[in-house]
């Protein structure tokens, strides 16, 4: 029976019980707080951390320095990010119908996947990254 409704739900394991609370956490960081979204005009800041700092913003959005990459799930929650100075990396999605798609199943099999594949440097560039270019 579950727990919540005293139905017969599936069974359901929680993020915290597969150990993957820091893989959600940097989700959340470069998507909520720090996300960048691709316009017809350009790049536009969506992320509530990005749009709190006019400086972030700046850099975010017009800066040559940090990585700009198509938001793939496990490229994101393997990327450690900064708290301490703007973002070296962005993750970038086209709509947020695109963001609700990828978020949408379940993330029991991807948090394997990207533990198996270890963590990446803030700055860390791969073969594998979509990279967005300013222009």
């Amino acid at each position: 029976m579950c727990r919540c409704c005293s139905t017969r739900c599936l069974p359901t394991t929680s993020a915290h019980d597969l150990g993957a609370g820091e893989l959600l956490s940097r989700l959340y960081w470069y998507t909520i707080e720090f996300g960048l979204i691709r316009q017809p005009d350009g790049l536009r800041a969506y992320g509530a951390g990005i749009i709190s700092s006019a400086g972030e913003l700046r850099h975010s959005v017009h800066s040559p320095l940090p990585q700009r990459i198509g938001l793939d799930l496990q490229r994101c929650m393997r990327t450690r990010y900064r708290i301490d100075d703007y973002q070296s990396t962005y993750f970038v999605i086209d709509s947020f119908e695109q963001l609700f798609d990828l978020t949408a199943p379940d993330f029991s099999p991807i948090y394997e996947a990207v533990r198996s594949a270890g963590e990446l440097a803030a700055d860390a560039r791969i073969a594998s990254d979509s990279a967005i270019t300013l222009g």
